[in-house]
């Protein structure tokens, strides 16, 4: 409905004016110091694979639909004791996909002494000048604003419904984050920040 529409988009938009961010994007934001041709997936030093066939399918045609201006129903909710949360407006099957990973791409090295607590890691090169993260403090979408959970408790995990996956797209790395269960309208959404650099296989991630 436009209603729930109008709901989805306003939460988006306040909850980035909130914490200083500057744009809102879908994609990836490179620089001139990190160029886009940096983000090379031949120089993984790790397990990074292509999405199977059909998901890869889902994948473009999420984006499109994003770009068209039709949102996943998902609205961001601000607790002043714990902070931004996401929750789903519908029930979510498992293995949906939530969004894409984006913000800017910076290099580990830049990254090192930051403060921010939603850095993801994009390609690891095994040298922290060529290694990449993703940044969205002041560029991204609502990836940022899933809650995160402490992933050396197993009482923590238990709260995970979401997973981030790494993954090779037209010869690029890039991160996605999919339900892990199914989810109830009015969930929180849960994720480890840190699954997506586990090195597993896409059979291992599609089993867990």
């Amino acid at each position: 409905s436009v209603e729930g529409y109008n709901s989805v988009t306003l939460s988006w938009v306040a909850a980035m004016k909130y914490v200083g961010m500057s744009k809102y994007s879908e994609e990836l934001t490179y620089s001139a110091d990190v160029p886009e041709n940096m983000n090379d997936a031949s120089l993984e030093d790790g397990v990074v694979e292509p999405l199977p066939r059909r998901v890869e399918e889902i994948f473009r045609e999420f984006k499109m639909n994003l770009s068209q201006g039709a949102f996943p129903p998902l609205q961001i909710v601000h607790d002043p004791n714990v902070g931004f949360s996401t929750v789903a407006l519908e029930d979510m099957k498992k293995h949906t996909i939530i969004t894409e990973y984006v913000g800017e791409v910076t290099t580990v090295e830049h990254t090192a002494g930051s403060s921010s607590d939603s850095l993801m890691f994009l390609l690891s090169t095994g040298d922290d000048s060529t290694s990449l993260m993703i940044d969205p403090t002041t560029t991204g979408n609502i990836a940022r604003f899933l809650s995160g959970i402490n992933n050396r408790s197993n009482l923590s995990k238990k709260n995970a419904n979401v997973r981030t996956r790494r993954f090779v797209l037209d010869g690029q790395c890039r991160v996605a984050l999919f339900t892990s269960r199914k989810i109830t309208a009015g969930e929180i959404l849960h994720y480890d920040y840190n699954a997506g650099i586990e090195g597993k296989s896409v059979d291992e991630w599609k089993d867990t």
